[in-house]
């Protein structure tokens, strides 16, 4: 498989803390890779630092065979790279078909021709995109009276409409409901598999890591402390002691 990002010798300190601490990291097109780990393992600096949001201390990002190693986070994403993150990130006074509307005429740099053409503009990519997370029905909704399961796969589609080739979903189960949880990974997978997307996720819900992922990086300490398939993972002796424990 080609790789389509990865990161090399990456590093990123706050002082003598190094939240991460020279990461190789390779995420195949086409898979869903997990990045799994306890609190304070670097997850999360690991996304800032690939979407550009942090600049790394040291070592390099490759995106596509690009170095987008420091990049602003709009050029990243602008690049195929787009994001999600732990706190849901809508339009409140937007209805939800508003909502993508906004985001693909952003993603597009076409902003005063969605005011120019009213209710009118993206609408059929907007209603495309609805449909393809379940929202379809919910189009004429005000985005914040969503259920919050609604609210992440209206996320999704925000994420969606920049045309990522690579989606990075930070905690996406996160306060949900087992119903919501199960909707949730359906369509992630489902997303996926029908857009040829590359997955990446950060997620404390094991039964939803073993059930979606294709491979799974583990972090400990701002480390990689082990990679491989699911079934690898599970049975991981280390991996077990610092974070799985009973989960396993």
């Amino acid at each position: 498989m080609t790789a389509l990002l990865e990161t090399r010798g990456l590093v990123k300190a706050f002082g003598g803390l190094r939240a991460v601490d020279g990461v190789d990291l390779v995420v195949e097109q086409g898979r869903i890779h997990a990045v799994i780990g306890p609190n304070g393992a670097g997850k999360t600096t690991l996304f800032n630092v690939i979407t550009g949001h942090l600049r790394p201390t040291a070592g390099r990002v490759l995106f596509r065979g690009q170095d987008i190693t420091g990049w602003p986070p709009h050029r990243v994403a602008r690049a195929g790279l787009a994001r999600t993150f732990q706190i849901t990130n809508i339009f409140p006074r937007l209805t939800v078909l508003e909502s993508v509307q906004v985001a693909l005429a952003a993603a597009g740099g076409r902003e005063k021709d969605l005011l120019s053409r009213s209710d009118r503009a993206f609408r059929a990519e907007a209603l495309a995109l609805l449909e393809d997370v379940g929202l379809l029905e919910l189009a004429d909704e005000p985005a914040r009276t969503l259920s919050h399961g609604d609210q992440r796969a209206l996320e999704v589609a925000l994420a969606l409409a920049t045309g990522p080739k690579l989606l990075i979903l930070d905690e996406p189960t996160a306060g949900m409901s087992p119903w919501e949880t199960e909707r949730t990974v359906d369509l992630i997978y489902q997303v996926a598999r029908r857009r040829g997307l590359t997955v990446i996720l950060c997620e404390h819900d094991m039964q939803v890591v073993f059930k979606i992922s294709d491979w799974i990086t583990v972090m400990h300490q701002g480390r990689v402390i082990a990679e491989g398939l699911p079934d690898q993972i599970r049975r991981n002796e280390t991996v077990i002691q610092v974070y799985l424990g009973e989960q396993a």
